[in-house]
């Protein structure tokens, strides 16, 4: 449906492709439950851990939700409205925002957030954000994804709970306002996402369907000791990695309990790099470092005992042994009846010159 992508996105100098290290985004969102102090713990937390970049949510409860509209995640205030819960959980709006950033800066990680009005837009541009993330609920948000896409920044789109006609118009729309340089992030709208339901084969889906654009993988999943989810993700292809975190996995709120821990978070980091490397050549060949097996684990045509001078070469007295620097195996039935000019003792090599 798509041509093929010419040149690679890149956030703040990190190019994002299959040849690259996934780059992984810790999202604190609102995790920090309007505590600076800890905000800033969770910063440093995840710059420790080899986050790339951490996340924040920058929203007004009455510029993203009705008043009693109902929640569509488990958390343990069942009875709260969405409207309640994003008044409580950002109280502070643009000013804690740009207090965010000021600290990410400070550390020395890349800061972005998820705009979820048009304002915030325009306040994330005034602090630099490299890239702007769409919330999966935003994909249908036209005007929010024009205003996103005219900044010319690179954008990356979650697609959980869409179409691939959803995904089509929305990048459609993007790419009309002049931005091309966008992420698809394979997503599963559910907190928690229950690992049977990850369904990351859309993963390569989305590569074979939308060539032109990089795919990552936005995470849901209640984390296990390994991180076994993230890190399939980036073997199957998923170019950005974006993981919900915390420090404190216990604390109460509707995503401290699926998201990752610095522990957790630096294993994802170590393993998303790993399976990048892991992936290598895409084309079936020999490879440098299988040479010298190649070499010398293959098989030569050699005596199988000692084989006077103008004896006839039989099956009895040949055998095919290591390395594979003699007379290749295929030509043991052309070489039978063919007669040793010299003596060959056993457990050596058969040369072409050895025989007539």
């Amino acid at each position: 449906m798509n041509g093929m992508r010419s040149m690679p996105v890149g956030i703040a100098g990190k190019k994002i492709g299959l040849d690259e290290d996934p780059f992984v985004i810790a999202e604190i969102g609102v995790n920090y439950d309007n505590d600076m102090d800890y905000a800033r713990e969770l910063i440093e937390a995840a710059k420790r851990a080899g986050a790339d970049a951490v996340k924040f949510q920058t929203y007004k409860a009455s510029k993203i939700v009705a008043v009693h509209s109902p929640k569509y995640w488990d958390d343990d205030n069942p009875e709260e409205t969405q409207y309640e819960f994003f008044k409580r959980s950002n109280k502070f709006y643009h000013a804690e925002t740009r207090e965010l950033a000021r600290m990410c800066k400070e550390v020395g990680i890349i800061f972005m957030s998820t705009p979820f009005d048009l304002d915030s837009v325009d306040l994330l541009v005034e602090l630099g954000v490299p890239a702007f993330k769409i919330a999966s609920a935003d994909i249908t948000n036209f005007p929010l994804l024009r205003k996103v896409a005219r900044t010319g920044v690179p954008i990356l789109l979650s697609t959980g709970a869409s179409t691939i006609g959803e995904i089509e118009e929305a990048t459609r729309i993007i790419e009309s306002e002049g931005n091309s340089d966008i992420v698809l992030l394979h997503c599963i709208l559910a907190y928690p996402t229950p690992p049977e339901h990850s369904n990351l084969r859309m993963i390569q889906f989305l590569r074979a369907i939308f060539p032109k654009y990089e795919v990552g993988w936005s995470d849901h999943v209640i984390p296990d000791d390994s991180v076994t989810i993230p890190t399939v993700a980036a073997a199957l292809g998923a170019t950005v990695i974006e993981k919900h975190f915390t420090t404190d996995r216990t604390r109460k709120g509707n995503d401290h309990f699926h998201s990752v821990d610095e522990h957790l978070l630096r294993i994802l980091v170590n393993n998303v790099r790993l399976a990048r490397k892991a992936l290598g050549e895409r084309i079936k060949k020999p490879i440098e470092v299988e040479m010298p097996a190649r070499m010398n684990a293959r098989r030569s045509i050699a005596a199988a005992r000692d084989i006077e001078d103008g004896e006839e070469l039989t099956e009895e007295n040949l055998i095919l042994l290591r390395p594979g620097t003699g007379i290749h195996p295929m030509f043991l039935d052309k070489i039978i009846g063919f007669k040793a000019k010299r003596p060959i003792k056993a457990g050596y090599l058969i040369e072409w010159n050895d025989i007539i």
